[in-house]
């Protein structure tokens, strides 16, 4: 069960640091239309999403479970694309998508950056009685040895309430010795977004220290909870769209009511990133843009081409699944041939830099 927690923390300002993408997406190179062709997470969709939508037990309400809870739609009058996630209509069922490599690109992430950020854009569509929870969450791996702990953890992201346009914080907390997932108040009043408004947040999660921070405003400060509530060394696994809906609690105060339809959120895009502080939200422009890098061909048996049309790439470092260094190149050049006709086949990770700036790509050696 989900708790609800104060927020506590005062605000503090964050500091530039050296920036890794991790994982990126702004869903414009993808086909309108469903993402995936199953929706068990058996396999992967469009841009290597997996996708899951269940419905819950036998009593549950819910009845809509399905590809086409998982959409890639056309902005009317324009070029640009979203992904649009749709919750259950029922009381109980959960719709879930992510990628697969976020651990490996955080294994291969340069030394010291051990923050790890996730910043997206919504929007919150119509005013709505559906009573779902829809956001995005980063997932790690749970540090705790005590066999009753879940496997992973969410140690951080935002769950957006549908029903009442309220935003919360989430994170894997410490309260007083009892660790679970908890829901953060963002404001002592709640913090109430306006309906078919889009808005850009940015939360962010430091393995070594355990500290989490949430970011609604570029001209504010970063949200943060008391030191005593965090916990160290999740590492993370993946990152998550997800929805879910809310069951009946007539011992609550007030009572809750069961959900009974469904919605649907709109998500233009999204970036993670391992930086060595947290700098959410920056108005600093990237020097290097995930999206228009590209590298082929993928499988590659001898030679591996890598090209951005905007960046001059200053640095290759091919790097093992166990984070060893294999391969690095130093290059001051917009597009680079890579000779690899000496590594053994396999799965490697890619870092690429431009200036201060490293994106990372996975690519197989035959």
């Amino acid at each position: 069960m989900k708790k609800t927690i104060l927020l506590i923390g005062a605000f503090a300002l964050s500091l530039t640091s050296f920036s890794q993408v991790l994982e990126q997406e702004n869903f414009n190179n993808l086909v309108p239309g469903d993402v995936g062709t199953v929706f068990d997470a058996s396999g992967a969709g469009q841009g290597g999403f997996f996708t899951l939508a269940t419905n819950g037990d036998a009593a549950s309400t819910t009845t809509n479970a399905g590809n086409s809870n998982f959409q890639i739609a056309t902005v009317r009058n324009s070029t640009e694309q979203n992904f649009n996630l749709t919750g259950p209509d029922g009381d109980q069922g959960v719709r879930a998508m992510w990628r697969d490599g976020l651990d490996m690109s955080w294994t291969s992430r340069t030394v010291g950056n051990d923050v790890i950020e996730l910043e997206y854009t919504f929007n919150t569509g119509p005013t709505t009685t559906s009573k779902n929870q829809i956001g995005m969450r980063i997932f790690a791996d749970n540090p705790s040895t005590d066999p009753n702990a879940p496997a992973t953890t969410s140690c951080v992201g935002y769950s957006y309430e549908t029903s009442t346009g309220e935003l919360f914080g989430i994170a894997y907390l410490n309260n007083g010795g009892t660790e679970g997932t908890f829901r953060i108040g963002l404001s002592a009043t709640g913090l109430i977004l306006s309906p078919n408004t889009d808005y850009t947040i940015g939360c962010s999660y430091n393995v070594a220290t355990g500290e989490v921070l949430w970011k609604t405003d570029p001209n504010a400060g970063n949200a943060t909870i008391g030191s005593a509530f965090w916990v160290t060394n999740q590492v993370p696994l993946e990152i998550d769209f997800l929805a879910f809906s809310t069951a009946a609690n007539p011992n609550a105060t007030p009572p809750v009511t069961a959900n009974t339809s469904a919605t649907t959120l709109t998500f233009k895009d999204y970036v993670s990133r391992a930086v060595a502080t947290s700098n959410l939200l920056s108005n600093e422009d990237e020097t290097l843009d995930e999206v228009s890098v590209k590298i082929f061909p993928n499988p590659a048996t001898d030679i591996l081409n890598v090209s951005s049309p905007t960046q001059q790439l200053t640095s290759l470092e091919i790097v093992d699944l166990n984070g060893r260094l294999i391969k690095s190149l130093e290059v001051n050049n917009t597009e680079v041939n890579a000779n690899i006709e000496d590594l053994k086949p396999g799965l490697y990770i890619l870092n690429i830099s431009s200036n201060d700036t490293v994106i990372t790509r996975k690519f197989v050696k035959e």
